[in-house]
């Protein structure tokens, strides 16, 4: 999909218009295109007839696809889901290999949200102030105003 596809894409879905999305996207989900992949694992329409458990199974079928075709977000999400056993078992394990996924290809939340969790050694994590610090920092310079204000807190700034 092209960045203005793309654009669309994300607007109908903040929208809630998954009608219209489907749509939009159904051609480049054909293709395995992994950007439609992914928001094509975020909802269902009435006219599919999915169960709750149908949807769920083909929702992390396409996360997973997704992530290992480089769409961060969904690395995220697949971490998510592992860490609190969301729709899949929960695994500690799993959702760092999901999370450094979501980092190597540059998902700023996450450097944000891992980064604290090593920082602190929670969720699972061995403390690793060092390694967590630099995930700080790095989402910070990124942006992340949760990060900046955790290094606030973590330099004794406020």
């Amino acid at each position: 999909m092209d960045d203005d596809l793309k654009r669309i894409a994300l607007d109908l879905s903040e929208k809630g218009d998954a009608g219209k999305l489907y749509k939009l996207i159904k051609r480049f989900i054909d293709i395995e295109d992994p950007f439609a992949l992914n928001l094509y694992s975020t909802f269902s329409l009435t006219e599919f007839g999915e169960s709750e458990e149908e949807f769920s199974k083909r929702s992390v079928k396409l996360k997973i696809q997704a992530s290992e075709n480089g769409i961060a977000d969904a690395s995220y999400w697949m971490g998510v889901n592992h860490l609190y056993g969301d729709d899949v078992p929960q695994s500690y394990k799993e959702a760092t290999k999901y999370f450094e996924r979501a980092i190597s290809q540059g998902h700023t939340h996450t450097k944000f949200t891992f980064g604290f969790s090593l920082y602190y050694g929670t969720d699972g994590n061995p403390l690793d102030k060092v390694r967590g610090l630099a995930l700080l920092e790095e989402a910070a310079l990124e942006g992340s105003e949760g990060a900046k204000n955790e290094l606030q807190v973590v330099r004794g700034e406020t």
